[in-house]
């Protein structure tokens, strides 16, 4: 597979033979690598960002709290992968749960599925379709990225579901982005971690083309540890089981986007592939044979948007993914549950979902009155597995079965809505007034989403009884940004955001996979208030200083009282603030910020958990980062701390395994590089310098917490041709 991969990058890049015409400009999408190492803070702060309004605007005079990261930072500070980045920001901390990598927020923790993050790229919504997860971690690699956009924070207004607790743009390069044709990059880790890089662009007259492909593997982060399942040697002692790690994937992205006349029009191919193992399992245990992971999406995306300076523009998108899983899986060991599975549990699963998703979407700009509406439509596809198994009944869940050399067909794994469309609707819009005394600037943006679908109620029976379900939700954001001076800004920002519950949560059936809850689930919301200052304080000091206040109320997770299906168990109301540096000096710059969080109130609709009305839990309270980077010539140096404050449990949570709480941690990270030659570039990059023992809390009263990596060296080899 990965030569055939090749094989075709190769080829597409023989058939670009058009003339490469680079015209570097002042804004973030056309910037070269190169041309940010020589840029200020001031220049730095004012790389427009699209994301806020979905109009450009410097970073200080957007109606959201938003960081614009460029490569060139991504490739000096060695951040892998999006997850990497995150971690360094304010506002976030890692999170873990089984064998992910999450992010959390602002004292909330994330588990698996529950993803709060909505991707764009190039403006276009890239969750995935079954779980409306944003991927975060390295399977979207960063090769075809030249900047990132991140907002903190509610951005349901403009973009509806999953934006709940930022919003994240990929702004994909174009060829005039790259200092000569292309860039090839080999990293190989000590913990036996691997990553091929390999991007080129080229453009003529009329067309412009960037090709990229990514390959990761890693033998992951592998070590002994407890899992859920109680298992004991002779002595009564719990057993200590290898957790397996192991991951790869693939991506290739293609796209073609117009020139001259042809200005606005692109079209983008993401081919993505990627394996795994599930760590310490599926929640009962860590697997005692081999399991299969295995999964792909396939996205088309097409746009076109004005970009002329008129009274109105107006831009259409629309995008089509398909995402399929081929899962070969082990739950439970032989004898597990006394004996209720004789020869464990095993289920074989290869499916997909596909969904087709469209905008269109007009621009008013009337004396400086700008007035943005549009509208979206996505349909959810689901028609039946291609292969679906496994060595109990799932279809009937009869007691006691007989599971040894025994295979039952399973019945489809979305029945709910076999060959029944899940349609999603939305409306939104948005008024910017101009500057007033040119000091004030106030948006309005609304938007209105439903959902609805028929679904067949009555599985257990065999027989069809179709029954209607909608979501509805409205989300608006009020937002008034007021320059004190030409260094000085105060933003003021409400805004709402939703989750609908995602196909997984909602229409798992015949399987062990998924506990989902079609009938009880209600959609996720949150409220935040954010008041954010913005102080240039000369050309080489940015400070910021946020405030923020977050209802959260309805966060889906498996219930343990509710038989552990999918469940609106948690509201949660934070507060607290976030304060952030950005300096420059000749050679030297870097930046620092600090997150402070609160817990306010708390209810819990579930009697398994002890609520915590006044204290932060599952998640660190307090969070710093420091980066640092010196750049001198041909070589440079930087240097990336971490601190994760202690880690709270709630009561009943302890036991002889783990502490009362998860000890505050550091991690650094050392990157030394040097500019062989113009076109090529020598890394090595020390990952936990220190190595410290690490480790996230894995919540509810289970033995083990999560360890992560020990110290491990990477080395870096780039060239630019």
């Amino acid at each position: 597979m990965k030569k055939k991969w090749l094989n075709f990058v190769f080829a597409l890049v023989l058939l670009s033979g058009v003339n490469n015409s680079i015209n570097a400009q002042t804004t973030a999408d056309t910037l070269s690598i190169d041309d940010y190492y020589s840029m200020s803070i001031e220049e730095l702060m004012n790389i427009d960002v699209v994301s806020a309004s979905k109009v450009k605007q410097k970073q200080s005079d957007a109606p959201n709290i938003i960081t614009v990261v460029p490569q060139n930072k991504i490739n000096q500070y060695g951040w892998l992968s999006i997850n990497d980045i995150l971690y360094s920001q304010p506002g976030f901390q890692p999170s873990y749960d089984y064998e992910r990598r999450t992010v959390g927020f602002r004292g909330m923790s994330e588990g698996w599925n529950n993803n709060h993050y909505l991707m764009l790229v190039d403006g276009i919504p890239f969750n995935d379709n079954l779980y409306g997860t944003a991927y975060t971690w390295e399977i979207t690699p960063l090769i075809f990225t030249n900047s990132m956009e991140i907002i903190r924070g509610a951005g349901g207004a403009l973009y509806g579901t999953s934006a709940m607790n930022g919003v994240i743009t990929l702004n994909t390069s174009n060829a005039e982005n790259f200092d000569d044709f292309g860039i090839a990059r080999f990293r190989v880790e000590t913990n036996n971690s691997q990553v091929y890089d390999f991007a080129v662009g080229n453009e003529g007259d009329n067309f412009g083309l960037v090709l990229a492909f990514n390959h990761y593997e890693t033998a992951g982060n592998e070590y002994n540890s407890y899992d859920a399942s109680g298992r004991e040697d002779a002595f009564g002692n719990l057993i200590k089981y290898k957790t397996f790690d192991q991951r790869s994937s693939s991506y290739l992205f293609a796209k073609v986007y117009g020139k001259g006349k042809l200005e606005g029009l692109s079209f983008q191919y993401h081919e993505q592939q990627w394996d795994f193992k599930t760590g310490h399992g599926w929640l009962f245990t860590i697997p005692d044979e081999p399991e299969n992971m295995k999964e792909y999406r396939r996205i088309f995306a097409l746009k076109y948007a004005t970009h002329k300076d008129k009274i109105f523009n107006w831009e259409a998108a629309a995008k089509y993914q398909k995402h399929g899983v081929d899962w070969d899986m082990r739950y439970q060991y032989d004898g597990q549950g006394d004996n209720f599975f004789p020869h464990g549990l095993n289920e074989y699963l290869r499916t997909d979902g596909e969904d087709i998703w469209a905008r269109l979407q007009g621009e008013f700009n009337l004396k400086n009155h700008i007035i943005i509406a549009g509208v979206e439509g996505d349909i959810f596809l689901y028609n039946g597995d291609e292969a679906h198994n496994a060595n109990y009944d799932m279809n009937t869940w009869l007691i006691n079965p007989d599971t040894f050399n025994v295979t039952y067909s399973l019945d489809p794994w979305f029945e709910y809505v076999d060959d029944k469309p899940v349609k999603n609707i939305a409306v939104y819009a948005q008024y910017m007034s101009p500057k007033f005394f040119d000091k004030l600037q106030i948006t309005l943006s609304g938007r209105y989403d439903q959902m609805f679908f028929e679904y067949d109620s009555d599985l257990e029976n065999n027989t069809e009884a179709l029954k209607n379900k909608n979501f509805s939700m409205f989300t608006p954001r009020i937002a008034t940004v007021y320059n004190l001076n030409e260094d000085i800004t105060v933003k003021a920002i409400f805004g709402k955001a939703f989750r609908t519950p995602a196909p997984t949560e909602m229409f798992g059936s015949n399987t062990y996979t998924l506990a989902s809850n079609i009938e009880q689930l209600e959609p996720e919301e949150s409220t935040n208030f954010d008041l954010g200052f913005d102080w240039k304080v000369n050309d080489n000091i940015n400070f910021r200083l946020n405030g923020f206040w977050v209802n959260f109320e309805n966060i889906i997770a498996y219930s343990i009282a509710n038989y552990n299906l999918s469940t609106n168990i948690f509201s949660q109301e934070t507060a607290g603030f976030e304060t952030e540096f950005q300096v420059a000096f000749g050679d030297f710059s870097g930046f620092a910020n600090l997150t402070y969080a609160t817990r306010l109130d708390e209810t819990i609709a579930d009697s398994t958990i002890t609520e915590s009305k006044d204290k932060v839990t599952w998640a660190p309270p307090i969070t710093a980062n420091i980066g640092l980077l010196y750049n001198h010539k041909n070589f440079y140096t930087s240097l990336l701390f971490h601190y994760q404050g202690e880690v709270e449990r709630r009561n009943l949570e302890n036991d002889i395994h783990r502490s009362k709480t998860v000890e505050a941690w550091i991690n650094i990270d050392l990157k030394f590089a040097y500019k062989i030659t113009q076109k090529i570039e020598f890394g090595l990059t020390i990952k936990n310098l220190t190595d410290s023992e690490r480790f996230i809390i894995k919540n509810y009263a289970y033995p083990f917490d999560y360890r992560l990596e020990e110290r491990s060296i990477l080395f870096d080899l780039l060239f630019r041709f």
